[in-house]
């Protein structure tokens, strides 16, 4: 007999949430914040960071910080500090390195950013990790697979990225996945499996496994579950389910702010990239 009850409780439940939904006005006095992302991914390359201010939600547009001094170093094996390079050119809050940079496996790298105003920002000194050696990609209906060898005595954190290419070149599809070597941790012919299921036969497969410090590793499963909360949760305004929506991730990464002492919005990644290109 209880069973009769549930669903007229349940609606009266619902209705009081729904009664209780009201719009609150926001009050509080925005605040805006550095964010600051980059990378170096290994080899000769050029070093870029973006670096912007955080705009209130009814903003759309980006506030670039166009006007801040970027310093790039690094420790080699015997611990010498070297000042790499603190020439970048700028664009629209994006900074590229005046020249390419000879990145070397096993040395520690970081930025120093200071902002117009003084305030000063610090990157972690994070070690460059070996390439991963791509041995090969399978790619089904089912399932998509790159093949590849796990270094020994380490554990490694890797971002893999599938881009999927159709017969004219263009970019149909891409998939990004998180995931540790817990499993296959030393293993040569270590696999991983992503189950995105494709609509299409690609033409051309591109796989680049980046090798991350952990610091990196986190603050891509934190971006990364921020973004599916977004996706996953969206819903309307009435929808009472927003009350119980989970908060986004904290997207506070590796660099901290010198000047205040407290952890800044974004992070440095210093990450080795291999690409794996395959035809079909």
């Amino acid at each position: 007999m209880k069973s009769i009850y549930r669903t007229p409780i349940y609606f009266l439940t619902l209705l009081l949430l729904v009664g209780c939904v009201k719009e609150i006005p926001n009050t509080s006095n925005f605040e805006p914040q550095v964010f600051i992302s980059g990378f170096l991914t290994g080899g000769t390359e050029y070093v870029t960071v973006k670096i912007q201010q955080t705009v209130p939600v009814d903003v759309q547009s980006l506030n670039p910080i166009n006007d801040a001094q970027i310093s790039l170093y690094t420790k080699d094996s015997d611990g010498n500090d070297e000042l790499l390079t603190s020439s970048f050119e700028v664009a629209n809050g994006m900074y590229r390195s005046s020249e390419m940079i000879t990145s070397i496996v096993g040395n520690t790298y970081w930025v120093e950013i200071v902002l117009a105003d003084g305030t000063r920002f610090v990157s972690d000194k994070e070690a460059l990790k070996p390439e991963i050696a791509i041995k090969d990609v399978v790619v089904t209906n089912e399932l998509n697979r790159v093949i590849f060898a796990d270094p020994t005595d380490d554990s490694n954190f890797y971002l893999i990225n599938f881009l999927f290419y159709k017969n004219d070149g263009s970019l149909d599809f891409k998939i990004n996945e998180l995931t540790n070597d817990v499993l296959f941790n030393g293993n040569t012919a270590a696999t991983f499996d992503s189950t995105e299921f494709l609509i299409n036969n690609p033409h051309e497969v591109r796989v680049s496994i980046s090798n991350l410090n952990f610091n990196s590793y986190q603050f891509y499963l934190n971006q990364f579950a921020q973004f599916e909360n977004q996706i996953t949760n969206a819903g309307s305004e009435e929808d009472p389910g927003q009350l119980f929506l989970p908060p986004p991730a904290n997207l506070t990464g590796n660099i901290m702010n010198t000047t205040n002492n407290k952890k800044a919005l974004g992070f440095f990644s210093v990450q080795s990239t291999a690409q794996f290109i395959k035809n079909f």
